[in-house]
């Protein structure tokens, strides 16, 4: 092999002799490398390939980069600015360390050979990729460094931030992340500077990661500011609690919902949250162990009992262990087959409320308020409204032996405005748990067996389910559950009137006999006729 003397080649000046240069030294690596050990042959060193580059950026430009839709590092500018960025480029001992600075739309930011980007003209959406790599592995290496530059002609400031949180509460040692949402959209900057009132118990660093330190305090409230990155002076706070880990000593279940208090749980109702006490007061809840007797009939996470969905009734005792004293309390819950109960106290969890229909240019709606729901009646024709409601639940479980009084209160529209005539059926389409089919409850309009007028002015209007029969299937039984996976309260043909109107619906639910019904009208402090 023919010894080369590097001392006698001298460095190559233009662009097209350093690649040649670059792919030489590469060449000469992969001949050295094939060559056997020889104490005549003098050895060629490897050449050493750049394995990474990256940007040097100072803190003021960090808390300034965000991240969008499509995962890129966007570098906000305003039309004038210019900035210089600084790389490192990795390892130390690369052979060659030239590199080529490119920009990909030169009309929006251009970039020169020294790092040194200007911003040339933009609207916000317009944007240009600057990157830097080695220049002997430019095409096609993978191995580069860039930063999506978004250039506005004008800066947009902040009028408004908002602070966004998965959790008001964070234990000491964990983390917790802060967004903001900046109004307008179109803000130049979408980042903010973040502050902490209380740097003793907790940090926030400028991507809004708050992390929560150990205190000897069970609960410190901090206040996090953040704060426009534009010169507005916007600012937004939000008050975090850091929280200690405390072992719980003892629990207490309060017993609203205990079955041996009388009573019982609606499995419409989908779940209820159990209230309890502990001693500590401020300990870490978090860490008390909760059990259900029964999955397949409840579940319980939290405090939060959820009721199953599949048509499992009977009763389930919830219990909540300290782990570290082993003291528990529990409660016994009963959901019966055949209760309804629909009393709208839940805004987020309800599920009788109009049937969406429209027509003639008009369309059904409802508005919650706590306690009743106001529905807004269709155009069925120019002299007809009407306002179907629905229980959305996939299934509605009766069970005539338990619960066979069927009622509902609400406004009875027949008298307002002038309208003299309604129709109110019982639309349902159910099965038995020994598969007989039933439709049409009541088999027709208007067939419910009681109207009370209330002293307030709405109706309860009643069926009794153990003597009325269905259109299809007939009676009910009395010894199983019947599972409905269509049932509506068609409220329909209100005539004479030619504009839309509302009324109230209060509730819907299942009782075991009449008297019980009067009993929980009085419960509400109304009379009846």
């Amino acid at each position: 092999m023919k010894t080369i003397n590097f001392n006698k080649i001298s460095r190559p000046q233009h662009k097209s002799l350093r690649m040649v240069n670059y792919a030489l030294c590469i060449a000469m690596a992969v001949t050295a490398a094939s060559c056997k050990d020889n104490d005549d042959l003098s050895v060629v060193p490897a050449a050493t390939v750049p394995s990474s580059i990256t940007f040097n950026l100072p803190d003021n430009l960090k808390q300034l980069i965000y991240i969008d839709a499509t995962g890129a590092q966007v570098l906000p500018m305003v039309k004038g600015e210019s900035i210089t960025l600084d790389y490192t480029l990795l390892p130390d001992t690369a052979t060659f360390k030239d590199v080529v600075w490119t920009s990909t739309n030169k009309d929006v930011a251009s970039v020169d050979d020294k790092g040194v980007v200007n911003a040339l003209s933009g609207d916000g959406a317009g944007y240009s990729m600057v990157q830097v790599s080695p220049e002997g592995l430019y095409s096609g290496s993978g191995i580069n460094a860039t930063l999506k530059i978004a250039v506005s002609n004008e800066m947009v400031k902040a009028t408004a931030i908002n602070i966004v949180s998965s959790a008001d509460d964070v234990y000491g040692g964990d983390t917790l992340h802060l967004s903001t949402v900046i109004t307008p959209s179109n803000s130049t900057y979408k980042t903010v500077k973040w502050s902490c009132s209380d740097k003793s118990a907790a940090t926030i660093d400028m991507y809004g990661v708050l992390t929560a330190k150990t205190t000897s305090a069970a609960k410190t409230p901090v206040t996090i500011t953040a704060t426009a990155l534009d010169g507005s002076g916007i600012a937004a706070t939000k008050v975090i609690n850091i929280r200690q880990i405390i072992q719980p000593q003892d629990i207490t279940l309060a017993q609203t919902y205990s079955s041996d208090k009388g009573y019982d749980c609606a499995i419409n109702e989908k779940s209820v949250t159990l209230s309890y006490t502990t001693l500590p007061a401020e300990c870490t809840t978090s860490l008390i162990q909760w059990t259900s007797s029964d999955e397949n009939i409840a579940t319980v996470k939290d405090g939060v009992v959820t009721f199953n969905q599949s048509g499992n009734f009977g009763a389930v005792t919830i219990t909540a262990t300290c782990p570290q004293t082993g003291k528990s309390s529990s409660i016994k819950l009963n959901i019966p087959a055949g209760l309804i109960r629909e009393t709208f106290h839940n805004q987020n969890q309800y599920s009788w409320y109009n049937a969406k229909q429209s027509g003639n240019g008009t369309s059904s709606s409802h508005v919650w308020h706590d306690g009743y729901i106001t529905i807004t009646t269709y155009k069925a024709n120019a002299t007809t409204e009407r306002a179907d409601i629905k229980c959305w639940d996939a299934h509605t479980w009766f069970h005539v032996g338990n619960y066979p009084i069927f009622a509902i209160r609400m406004n009875d529209v027949k008298g307002i405005d002038g309208i003299t005539s309604r129709n109110i059926n019982l639309d349902a389409v159910g099965t038995s748990a020994s598969g007989t089919a039933y439709k049409a409850i009541a088999n027709g309009n208007n067939k419910y067996l009681y109207d009370y007028k209330c002293s307030d002015g709405s109706h309860v209007f009643i069926y009794d389910l153990s003597t009325q029969a269905c259109g299809t299937g007939g009676l009910m039984p009395t010894n199983e559950t019947v599972d409905f996976t269509t049932l509506q309260i068609k409220y329909a043909d209100m005539k004479t009137v030619d504009h839309q109107i509302s009324y109230n619906l209060y509730w819907i639910q299942t009782f075991k006999s009449l008297s019980d019904v009067q009993k929980y009208i009085k419960s509400e402090g109304l009379t009846y006729e």
